[in-house]
């Protein structure tokens, strides 16, 4: 528009000149009227809508408390034969053989204190005297110490609106604006905790068999070829279960000591609203530093989770997860400072620092085996922000 301004201007020099050439000599004319009153407008936008990406950085979570981690436990009862004993490594349940009686009818054979219905994992339950192991634990962690981790930094999106209010001079401005961005939480730790380990282990008798190779569960059976009295053949299916007692032979229970792994995950995420004034500086024409300060009210919610993991010198790990969901409204404060440069009238470009301060909240994790808890600290959170600006 200035250059559009100054070409005219020059033509109009210009044609004025020729025309004042044109004139000498001649009668004068009479005054023509070029002004109708009628004023340029130009639309000046006041709205300014940014988009871009906020990275934080800042927040931290702590994590203390205990748990215990408890195996499937067997009856007390180690007399009473065919009931169903489960364990950590297996089950020994009652018998299940049959025989046909007079009748034709299948009838349970008599007790013979050994059952086909049973089943073990691992090649450790056997023992040197051939008989087999069946293990319970119960885990308990001894060490509650507090933990402190440093939440990942992440970058989430913004969307502001600002409005223009005027200027304060020359060169300054200012506006008032409402921003709202999204950031995740997310950390996690993993450690060794002290623990006492109670173990209680049932023997079971295999009558001098040897223990099918694990896993392995009964009853089982296979197809055998018969020839019958008339010449034919038939498979019929019979029971070729390894038996097992159908009571432990003896039980022992231990105290020692170990560790338990416990894992710590927090995971969520936070809105957050922040609104004020901010003041603007004109550096030059088309670049700007911009400063602003205002309330913050975070909306956060997460899923704090904790996995204890148990794993005993026969088998694999035996893990236990606890878990609390929460949800928080946390008001606090904000400062931002941003460069602003305008690459056309109506669009542009920001980049800046940000700090925010929300407070911190707790969540806690209760159940009859475990009591963990853990405090989210939002007050110190600090990183940039940059996308860009759209005027109308």
């Amino acid at each position: 528009m200035k250059i559009f301004r100054l070409a005219f201007g020059a033509f109009l020099l210009t044609a004025g000149i020729a025309a004042l050439h044109a004139q000498e000599g001649q009668a004068p004319q009479e005054e023509i009227i070029t002004d109708f009153g009628i004023d340029e407008y130009i639309y000046t936008p006041k709205l300014t809508l940014s988009l871009g990406i906020r990275g934080i950085s800042g927040a931290k979570a702590s994590f203390t408390g205990h748990g215990t981690i408890v195996s499937t436990q067997p009856y007390a009862d180690i007399t009473t034969p065919n009931l169903l004993r489960t364990y950590a490594d297996g089950i020994v349940a009652g018998d299940t053989r049959t025989i046909i009686d007079a009748d034709g009818n299948a009838a349970p054979i008599n007790p013979d204190g050994f059952t086909n219905s049973w089943s073990y994992l691992y090649t450790g339950q056997v023992q040197p005297d051939g008989n087999l192991a069946f293990h319970s634990y119960t885990a308990s962690i001894a060490d509650p110490g507090l933990r402190q981790e440093k939440l990942d930094q992440n970058e989430g999106v913004e969307v502001v609106v600002a409005k223009d209010m005027g200027n304060l001079t020359k060169k300054l401005s200012w506006k008032l604006f409402a921003g709202l961005s999204l950031n995740e939480i997310n950390t996690n730790r993993t450690e060794n905790l002290a623990s006492t380990i109670t173990t209680i282990t049932d023997y079971y008798s295999l009558n001098g068999q040897t223990a099918p190779m694990p896993p392995y569960a009964g009853p089982s059976t296979s197809t055998v070829a018969v020839t019958n009295s008339d010449g034919s053949v038939s498979n019929p299916t019979v029971d070729n279960t390894t038996l097992l007692g159908n009571t432990p032979l003896g039980r022992t229970t231990t105290v020692t000591s170990g560790v338990v792994s416990d894992h710590w995950r927090v995971k969520g995420g936070y809105f957050t609203l922040r609104a004020g004034p901010s003041i603007s500086y004109a550096i030059t024409e088309k670049l700007k530093a911009t400063v602003s300060a205002g309330a913050a009210l975070v909306f956060a919610g997460s899923t704090y989770s904790v996995d204890e993991i148990y794993t005993p010198a026969v088998g694999n790990g035996i893990i236990d997860t606890v878990d609390n969901t929460t949800e928080k409204l946390l008001p606090g404060y904000y400062a931002d400072a941003t460069l602003e440069y305008e690459v056309t009238d109506r669009a542009g470009a920001y980049a800046g620092a940000v700090y925010q301060s929300n407070g911190s909240y707790d969540q806690n994790i209760s159940t009859p085996d475990a009591n963990y808890a853990t405090k989210v600290d939002l007050s110190t959170l600090s990183g940039f922000r940059m996308g860009m600006n759209y005027r109308f």
